[in-house]
């Protein structure tokens, strides 16, 4: 009896040790749960996916949609690892130091940190907009990294330093060995990553500078109860003891605490004022503000102005020699207009509206005609004055309510705000007599509308004898040419007839317009007529003699690929045609034009 007693004894005291065991572990993990760390929990995700989802976007009205994101990410990753490294050496150089000057250390380095991410990100839309001023020097590779120098990678850099001080071992904590110390730390990065991640792929609404002064705000709210928690209460835990908290409360006078913690809150109130003068006085952060800006006698006003989905849009209005009117879409320009005369400013739009000079065609009935792009509407406003039933997919309707207001489109059509890929999927077989093709847009082109199913579907919706007109901005010299050539070889893999012209009689080493027309049949133009010109002098003449411009596609049969939604070798080439295509756009007006938005 008293052996069994003794083995129950023993059974016991056996459960209570494991039991004590686990209980140390769960206690030195949850321990750790301090409130810096809680605090940069917090601050990270949404730091990092504001920066990755703004920054880029937020400088593509000077460089384009192609150079801000091009080696966006490995710069951001280098940033971080820089940060992490730097954060390391600032621990490791603490360790000689006292217990208390260490960990006093470590907390003015995290409130100082978290203070400067806040600052940099309100004082960021003045920061960038200096920095645009270097962009005629530095051209678009470089300039788009030295003006993130003003927001992204600072504040990267700033997130992986701290994360790395936050995540080093205080002096009380000594005494964990490293076995346990190593799940939080891999709790830390799991958590950071995937909230980031899960924000960043959250679709969100609201413009780029709103974005930033609203980030820069919370992070100073966050900031400021971090410092008012961390000096009432100090380096607290998940599972201190709430009597321990109320009696360092006690502690501290009222007023004391007031005067220790209002000294800190100076980068808070600083924020705060920053990103009211942002959005009341920053012309990047409110489109309300009227701006005009002078280069050479010559005055260029902004007549409205909108972030939407596909970036900044931009009436602008030139008063001087030329006397133009144009709308801009980030580091391009989707068309314009001769005030005076109202013809366009690129002749080359007219080359879309040759496809109602093929002539053998059997029609029947009233034509239909679907435009993918819309720009300012030249080719629109042509087809609708000839009584051709369109149908117009743009997929931003800022660009859509800008062709009505500025440049007089008619809506004598249907329009559907979506997605052109989407829209040929879903329409019905042998709708159109024609498919009028413009999607180029500030050095690129998106690659699901120009790829060979993309084509296969434009042949399905149109009639047997339809005919496809597509615009292209390339070039005819190598290696740039390349680019011609794949998009040449996915017409001629769904249509057996094609032809391109260039949009001026030579062949430019520049890059041009050129129009590929396309079909199932034999493609043999008319000769036009005064009816086809509409009164336009620059219709006249671009209709009038393109068919003298066509391309010589025979020389670029070395290239044998063609463009897939599942390869598409044209995306490593899209740096080439936006770098050429920036050198135009900023020779067709001043760095003042582009830098102010």
């Amino acid at each position: 009896m008293s052996r069994r007693r003794q083995r129950n004894v023993q059974h016991s005291s056996s459960s209570s040790s494991l039991q004590k065991q686990k209980d140390e572990h769960v206690f030195s993990i949850t321990q750790l749960w301090t409130l810096p760390r809680t605090t940069l929990l917090l601050i990270t995700p949404i730091l990092s996916s504001t920066i990755l989802q703004v920054s880029p976007r937020y400088i593509e009205p000077v460089y384009g949609n192609v150079f801000s994101s091009l080696y966006f990410d490995q710069a951001v990753i280098a940033s971080l690892f820089f940060g992490i490294i730097i954060g390391i050496g600032f621990v490791a150089k603490s360790k000689d130091l006292t217990s208390k000057v260490r960990d006093e250390k470590l907390s003015r380095a995290l409130i100082f940190g978290i203070d400067l991410c806040g600052i940099i990100l309100a004082l960021s839309p003045l920061n960038i907009k200096v920095l645009y001023r270097l962009s005629e020097i530095l051209g678009p590779y470089i300039g788009p990294h030295a003006t993130q120098l003003g927001l992204a990678y600072p504040v990267i850099f700033l997130l992986g330093y701290l994360n790395t001080v936050v995540c080093a071992r205080l002096s009380r904590e000594q005494h964990f060995p490293v076995i346990r110390w190593t799940p939080y730390i891999a709790m830390h990065i799991t958590i950071t990553v995937t909230v980031t991640y899960v924000l960043y792929n959250i679709e969100t609404r609201g413009k780029t500078c709103h974005r930033l002064y609203f980030a820069s705000i919370l992070i100073t709210l966050i900031g400021a109860l971090f410092k008012f928690l961390l000096k009432t209460y100090g380096e607290m835990n998940l599972i201190e003891d709430a009597a321990q908290r109320y009696k360092k409360l006690a502690d501290v006078s009222l007023s004391n605490k007031i005067r220790s913690t209002s000294f800190l809150l100076l980068p808070q109130i600083f924020i705060v004022i920053i990103a009211i003068y942002n959005s009341n006085f920053n012309s990047h952060c409110n489109t309300g503000i009227s701006q005009k800006t002078i280069v050479d006698d010559v005055e260029y006003t902004v007549l409205a102005r909108n972030e939407s989905i596909t970036g900044w849009i931009e009436i602008v209005e030139e008063i001087g020699p030329r006397n133009i009117r144009v709308m801009r879409a980030g580091h391009s320009l989707l068309g314009g207009v001769y005030k005076k005369s109202n013809d366009s400013v690129f002749g080359s739009f007219y080359f879309l509206e040759a496809v109602r000079l093929i002539g053998n065609r059997n029609q029947v009935g009233q034509e239909r005609a679907l435009q993918i792009g819309l720009g300012i509407g030249v080719s629109a406003k042509s087809l609708q004055a000839h009584n051709v039933l369109l149908n117009i997919v743009e997929l931003d309707s800022a660009v859509y309510n800008y062709a009505i207001n500025y440049f007089g489109l008619e809506p004598k059509h249907n329009i559907y705000i979506q997605d052109g890929r989407k829209f040929i999927n879903d329409e019905h077989s042998q709708s159109y007599d024609y498919v009028l093709h413009d999607v180029f847009t500030g050095g690129s082109v998106p690659p699901s509308l120009f790829s060979l199913e993309a084509l296969e579907q434009i042949k399905r919706i149109l009639k047997k004898d339809g005919v496809l007109a597509l615009n292209f901005v390339g070039s005819e010299q190598w290696p740039h040419a390349e680019s011609l050539a794949l998009v040449k070889n996915t017409i001629s893999a769904v249509f057996p007839y094609y032809k391109c012209f260039r949009e001026g009689p030579t062949e430019k080493s520049s890059f041009q317009n050129m129009i590929f027309f396309a079909s199932v049949k034999p493609i043999i133009f008319r000769n036009p007529t005064n009816d086809d010109f509409m009164g336009s002098a620059m219709r006249e003449y671009m209709l009038g003699s393109f068919m003298q411009w066509s391309i010589d596609l025979t020389k670029l049969r070395n290239v044998t690929d063609i463009i897939t939604d599942l390869n598409n070798p044209l995306d490593k080439l899209q740096h080439l045609s936006a770098f050429e295509h920036w050198k135009i756009m900023r020779n067709l007006f001043s760095q003042e034009i582009w830098i102010n938005y």
